[in-house]
């Protein structure tokens, strides 16, 4: 079964994050298409499907910002700390592009901070997660910002962790994800 689609076994084409990524790009695309419509009919659940769009388009895009780093570290041949995926994208510049490479931006960290926030909090909502993602916004308002604006947001902001990343480590490894380059089929929207 593999095969019938040409990627075989695991091979260094086949990279899982860009996947991910792509559908959240698409996600992101319908989040934006289902406020429309909602506006445009006022119905209840074309609001609710802009809410799944955006909640796949969190949990995807974390997906592919922790994927993609742990992809990064096996091209380089590295052995990345054991301490989470957002110290791995912090430690990276360093570890696989050597010391004199800068470090990420303070946006980068931020973002993924903000990102790992929502996600753990649509996954997991246990105290902990509820706790740190009121470092972002306020209690009680989470389902109000799951909107297509936000879906947008993740997409740009990731956008930019990756283009930050991938100047750090990306001429040893691979670029950095980007949505401008990722298709959505016709039939995503």
């Amino acid at each position: 079964m593999a095969g019938e689609f040409g990627l075989g076994p695991v091979s260094a084409e086949f990279v899982p994050a860009v996947m991910l990524y792509r559908r959240s790009c698409a996600t992101a695309h319908q989040a934006r298409r289902r406020a429309i419509q909602s506006v445009g009919t006022g119905g209840r659940e074309r609001r609710l499907r802009e809410i799944d769009a955006t909640v796949e388009t969190i949990v995807l895009a974390q997906a592919a910002a922790e994927g993609w780093i742990h992809w990064a570290y096996h091209l380089a041949e590295v052995e990345p700390s054991r301490r989470g995926w957002i110290p791995r994208w912090q430690e990276a510049p360093r570890a696989i592009a050597g010391s004199a490479s800068r470090e990420l931006d303070e946006k980068t960290i931020e973002t993924l901070r903000w990102l790992n926030a929502w996600r753990n909090y649509l996954v997991h909502n246990d105290a902990m997660a509820r706790q740190r993602m009121e470092t972002f916004v306020s209690q009680g308002t989470e389902v109000d910002l799951l909107t297509a604006d936000t879906a947008e947001a993740v997409i740009s902001r990731m956008d930019d962790a990756f283009t930050d990343i991938g100047g750090c480590i990306g001429w040893r490894t691979l670029p950095g994800l980007h949505s401008a380059f990722l298709w959505r089929a016709h039939d995503e929207d």
